[in-house]
C-alpha cells in the first residue's frame, strides 16, 4: 500500500512533468542531468535527448561557453542568475519536434542545494519569450518608422544625423545633406482625397528609394518633405543625386481618376558639412535657406 509520503511525490512528479516550460538541472560541468516539464511542443522541442550529454557536445561552441559560464557563475555565487539567448533548435544536436527558426528563450538559472547529482548543480528555468521579442521589435520599428513610407520618421532620423555628423567628423570624412520638398501635393488631397494623397506620397518615396538605396538614411520629415543623409559624399555630388532624384519623382504618373493624371514635381537644397564646429542645426537652417532661394528662380535645386 502507497505511503501518503508515496502519494505526495507522485503528485508533485505529475504537476511538475506538466508544467509548459522546461526545468533543466544543469550540472557544474555543462552536463545535463535531469529535465523537468516542457510538454508544450508549440513552444519547446522535446529535451529528453540531451540527457548526460554536454554542452559542448550538443550546442554550438560560443553558446555552450556562455552557457557554462552562467551555471558556473550561478554555483560559485549562490544567486540567481538571468540570461536571455536565441537559438534554433536546428543548431542542437539530439532533440526532436518543438518549433522552427529562431527562438528567443529567458532563463532563470539557480542553484541546488543537493548532492543528489553527483556534482554541484543549478536549476534552469527556459521561457520562450518569443511572441514577447516580436512584439518589442514592432513597438521598437513604430516609433522608428513612418506608418505609411516605412522610412524613419522626422524624430529619429534627425538623431541618425546626428550620429552621422559625428562620426564623419571623427573620421575626417565628408557628409552631405538634401532635403526635399513636394510640389502641389496639397492639391491632389484637397481635390482627389487622402488615399490619392497617400499613393503620391509612396510614389515619391519609392522614387527617393530608388536613387539612394543603401548609400544614406532617408527620412519623412513631414507631409510631404523629405530629407536624405549622404555620408562619405560631397556636396557637389549630393546635388547630382538630389537632381536624379528629382527626376525619378516628376517620371512617377499618378493616376487620378479614369481621365487625368498629375506628376509631382519638387524643389531641393542641398549642403555639406563645412567645417568640425557645424552641428545638425546649422546644416538644416542652411539646406533651408537653398530651398527658399529657389522661390525667385527657374531653378528647382540649388546648393548652399
Amino acid at each position: 500500500m502507497r505511503t501518503a509520503l508515496d502519494q505526495s511525490h507522485s503528485h508533485l512528479e505529475a504537476i511538475a512533468n506538466a508544467m509548459p516550460d522546461p526545468i533543466f538541472i544543469m550540472g557544474q560541468d555543462g552536463t545535463y542531468l535531469d529535465i523537468i516539464g516542457g510538454q508544450e511542443r508549440t513552444l519547446y522541442a522535446d529535451g529528453r535527448g540531451l540527457i548526460g550529454k554536454n554542452y559542448r557536445d550538443v550546442l554550438p561552441e560560443k553558446m555552450a561557453e556562455r552557457f557554462l559560464r552562467v551555471v558556473q557563475k550561478a554555483i560559485a555565487s549562490n544567486h540567481l542568475q538571468e540570461i536571455e539567448y536565441q537559438l534554433a533548435n536546428e543548431e542542437v544536436s539530439g532533440i526532436a519536434e518543438g518549433p522552427s527558426g529562431g527562438q528567443w528563450y529567458e532563463a532563470r538559472v539557480y542553484p541546488v542545494n543537493s548532492d543528489h547529482y553527483g556534482q554541484p548543480a543549478v536549476i534552469w528555468l527556459a521561457i520562450n519569450i518569443t511572441g514577447r521579442k516580436h512584439m518589442e521589435e514592432q513597438i521598437e520599428h513604430l516609433s522608428a518608422n513612418d506608418p505609411l513610407t516605412n522610412l524613419y520618421n522626422r524624430d529619429f532620423f534627425l538623431d541618425l544625423l546626428n550620429e552621422e555628423i559625428q562620426r564623419s567628423k571623427m573620421n575626417n570624412q565628408a557628409l552631405s545633406l538634401i532635403k526635399i520638398n513636394l510640389d502641389c501635393f496639397k492639391n491632389i488631397t484637397d481635390g482627389y482625397g487622402h488615399e490619392m494623397g497617400d499613393k503620391a506620397i509612396l510614389g515619391a518615396a519609392h522614387a527617393i528609394q530608388s536613387v539612394v538605396k543603401e548609400m544614406g538614411p532617408i527620412g519623412r520629415l513631414s507631409c510631404d518633405q523629405f530629407m536624405i543623409a549622404l555620408p562619405e559624399v560631397k556636396g557637389v555630388d549630393a546635388l547630382r543625386i538630389g537632381k536624379l532624384i528629382q527626376e525619378k519623382i516628376v517620371a512617377h504618373k499618378i493616376k487620378l481618376d479614369a481621365e487625368q493624371s498629375t506628376r509631382l514635381t519638387s524643389h531641393a537644397g542641398v549642403t555639406e558639412l563645412r567645417s568640425p564646429e557645424e552641428d545638425s542645426y546649422q546644416l538644416l537652417k542652411r539646406v533651408n535657406q537653398a530651398i527658399h532661394s529657389l522661390a525667385a528662380s527657374r531653378e528647382i535645386i540649388r546648393i548652399a
